[in-house]
């Protein structure tokens, strides 16, 4: 709920209370259907018990989250004024009273204000979520933005299985020094696109470019801003979304349709062994497309081992840069295509 401070107490509840609802719902229908409740069994729906216990809970919420907008409202008037002494706000008071008696603890009451308030905040923060479209994928991180989410990002972006471009986004808050007002501002860099420039087919592509943009993310002397006024508060989130293709990620998951089909061509990605350039070397020195796996491994030991005979458990991929030495090692030319299902 971090991500949504612009919203009013009333707004917070109505968020948790609908955060709450597929879950409430849930057990009401599990609990007509068990029996395993009696006010639900016999239909005794206006059970007065039930009526107040969820009154009490409204209750604790509306506590929870007064305490949590007083602690974050009186943790930034401390830290604008530190000389002056200010009084802890009589709600928040009665909260942390309540939490911890005062005979068990020593401590400052406005001291124990600064030092639970982020903790309150910290546990209304909402999680990391994931929304799937028919051709787009969007990843929202609402946690842990102070450093870099990249490696977060690539454990989400490798179960792709083909090739993507990506939009890279982040929203942060800033309040003003003058009137004090905190917004949420999205910045808009001119001349530096929010997308990636060209289609990403490897995961090294990938990595460099989120790389890039999450570098100009945490350069905090050269953070965006509308004015000078302006100085940063926190990180409210970073979206990344995930634009799907049709064409396949270079060395990853099965051929289309429309690219096996071609005359020709002949489609060696039935295997998973990452054994399919040494497959393609087979076939060109005359092995059946269906029955090359021994030269294949052959081949591969040649390459690895200058041996023939030499055999591993797990082939690791060639990548790109590699060509050269293969094309040097069995002394012919190789070419690499983009394929493309209009022909370009």
């Amino acid at each position: 709920m971090r991500g949504y401070s612009t919203l009013r107490k009333r707004g917070l509840i109505r968020q948790i209370a609908e955060g709450r609802t597929p879950v409430f719902l849930e057990r009401v229908a599990r609990a007509r259907k068990t029996g395993r409740y009696p006010a639900l069994a016999r239909g005794d729906d206006d059970n007065p018990h039930k009526k107040a216990q969820h009154i009490r809970e409204l209750r604790q919420l509306n506590d929870e989250v007064t305490a949590a907008l007083l602690a974050n409202k009186y943790a930034q008037t401390v830290k604008a004024q530190p000389g002056q002494r200010l009084k802890p706000p009589r709600q928040l008071s009665h909260r942390l009273k309540w939490q911890t008696h005062h005979w068990a603890d020593k401590e400052p009451l406005a001291s124990k204000i600064i030092r639970k308030g982020p903790k309150l905040l910290e546990e209304i923060i909402p999680n990391d979520s994931e929304a799937k479209g028919r051709r787009t994928i969007t990843w929202k991180i609402f946690r842990g933005l102070a450093g870099s989410v990249v490696g977060r990002i690539m454990t989400k972006v490798e179960a792709l299985q083909t090739s993507f471009y990506l939009r890279f986004t982040y929203t942060y808050q800033l309040r003003n020094n003058e009137t004090g007002k905190v917004i949420l501002f999205h910045p808009n860099i001119v001349g530096v696109p929010t997308g990636s420039p060209s289609l990403l087919r490897t995961h090294a592509a990938t990595r460099e470019w989120l790389t890039e943009k999450d570098a100009r993310r945490l350069d905090m002397a050269n953070l965006p801003r509308p004015n000078t006024k302006c100085t940063f508060q926190r990180w409210v989130q970073v979206e990344v979304k995930a634009i799907l293709t049709e064409q396949p990620r270079l060395g990853h998951g099965p051929l289309p349709d429309w690219l096996r089909n071609k005359k020709g061509l002949y489609a060696l990605d039935m295997f998973n062994d990452n054994l399919c350039l040494f497959r393609c070397l087979a076939v060109h020195q005359g092995a059946h497309p269906n029955r090359c796996t021994e030269q294949a491994k052959q081949l591969a030991g040649k390459f690895y081992f200058n041996d023939e005979s030499m055999r591993l458990e797990v082939y690791r991929k060639i990548e790109l840069s590699e060509l050269k030495k293969v094309e040097d090692r069995f002394k012919l030319g190789i070419r690499v295509y983009e394929p493309s299902e209009d022909d370009t």
